[in-house]
């Protein structure tokens, strides 16, 4: 008698489950031990503040980087339905969101002394080039999880993925540190650059050997532009309860531009040499190594609703601290809580949609959620304004306000676990 958590192939997917869990789980080390050089919440700010990039270009941050990640996905969901396997696209769009850093950080590590301006402007650009090639990822990466992953693991697959990555993590801390003591800046910056992408780069090969089980394609969308987006329409008609969970996503997308300014105003406000980005990133971890199993548990029992929830109220208590802190140590839980909203991003934030539909529905969901967040990221530039006119105060008043928003949207919307039982079927 078949498991219905695995997919109709379901030999394939029993026979290879070690192997792929496996091999996912070294992908999330390679993906998230290399970001840490790269970061766009701590190392990436603080390098365009050094190169004298104003505030409204560090806005670019997260403008560019949901625009990239959540804004395509729709644009390939229909072609991605009628692929029979997803792997080499896998591995296509994977080189795509390496090699731009590779490049960045040879420009940088030769030109951004003299030309500061055109270093910002490659550091933003190779940012924009990664999260779009990341957002055309995103879809078949999770097709990819869910035919090779029963359910009841994926919480637990992402927690561990973070987990091992954040443990090394605790290393690259205190490389990035000495590092950035070490080198002149902003030579310093690009040799981390550099660093990460090798990271980056370390594992993509090896999913080669990854194993994606049978699939037909008789879901496969034929309808044209126009009838395809009116089917979008009439999913978001339907579901009052989807509707809901963007709405929020939307607010929190904006509360979390916060984050991406923590780091760059403590280094401003309490006077931190530059190598503070490497007590970050150790600080990072140390939250991801707690959190991370937490979240992956809660998630695989409860749903990964509850787990936004969480995140918007991180989110809260790190802007009020932002807003009223004036000690040292107190601040420095900004760090820790906008690693912790890192977290739920990383376990629940992409997994959540694929709940909400059938199997060979979920590069739609993935993709429709990602439309609306990829466009509410514009509202970000507000942000980017508000900073420029106002100053931090401000900015972190008004994330604090859309974090109140998310958390009351989360908490009427309703668990998509708890609408039907998921069952992963072949396509």
């Amino acid at each position: 008698m078949s498991d219905p958590i695995y997919p109709a192939s379901e030999d394939t997917a029993r026979r290879y489950l070690k192997r792929n869990f496996t091999l996912n789980v070294f992908d999330g080390i390679s993906w998230f031990t290399g970001m840490i050089f790269l970061s766009p919440e701590s190392i990436l700010p603080v390098f365009l503040d050094r190169l004298g990039a104003a505030p409204f270009l560090i806005s670019l941050i997260p403008v560019f980087k949901n625009l990239g990640v959540f804004f395509p996905s729709i644009f390939v969901a229909r072609r991605l339905q009628k692929l029979k396997r997803k792997k080499k696209w896998i591995i296509f769009m994977g080189l795509a969101q390496r090699l731009p850093w590779f490049l960045c950080g040879l420009f940088c590590l030769f030109y951004a002394g003299e030309s500061p301006g055109a270093a910002a402007a490659f550091i933003l650009a190779a940012l924009f080039v990664t999260s779009v090639a990341g957002g055309l990822n995103i879809p078949a990466f999770m097709y990819f999880t869910a035919k090779t992953i029963p359910t009841d693991l994926r919480g637990r697959l992402f927690a561990v993925r973070n987990l091992l990555s954040y443990i090394l993590g605790f290393v690259c801390g205190g490389v990035i540190k000495w590092l950035m003591e070490a080198l002149p800046s902003p030579e310093n910056f690009a040799v981390l650059m550099l660093i990460g992408t090798t990271i980056l780069m370390l594992y993509l090969p090896a999913f080669i050997f990854a194993k994606e089980p049978d699939a037909k394609a008789h879901h496969a969308q034929t309808k044209g532009n126009r009838e395809f987006f009116r089917y979008l329409g009439s999913l978001l008609a339907s579901s009052p309860n989807l509707r809901r969970y963007i709405l929020g996503r939307i607010f929190f997308t904006v509360a979390f531009v916060s984050y991406n300014y923590f780091p760059v105003f403590l280094i401003r406000t309490y006077d931190l040499p530059e190598s503070a980005v490497g007590l970050f990133a150790i600080i990072t971890a140390a939250v991801f190594v707690v959190a991370n199993p937490v979240l992956g548990i809660v998630s695989d029992k409860k749903g990964h609703l509850i787990n936004h929830v969480l995140g918007s109220l991180a989110l809260i208590a790190a802007n009020l601290i932002a807003i009223f802190s004036q000690v040292l140590w107190l601040s420095y839980l900004t760090i820790a809580l906008g690693a912790f909203v890192l977290c739920v991003q990383n376990v629940s934030l992409f997994a959540l949609p694929m709940e909400f539909g059938e199997e060979h529905e979920i590069p739609v969901y993935v993709g429709l959620v990602g439309l609306f967040v990829g466009v509410a990221s514009l509202l970000i530039l507000v942000l980017g304004g508000v900073l420029e006119l106002f100053g931090y105060t401000a900015l972190f008043y008004t994330s604090l306000g859309a974090s109140l928003v998310s958390v009351l949207l989360y908490a009427t919307t309703v668990e998509p676990r708890g609408r039907k039982a998921v069952a992963i079927r072949d396509v």
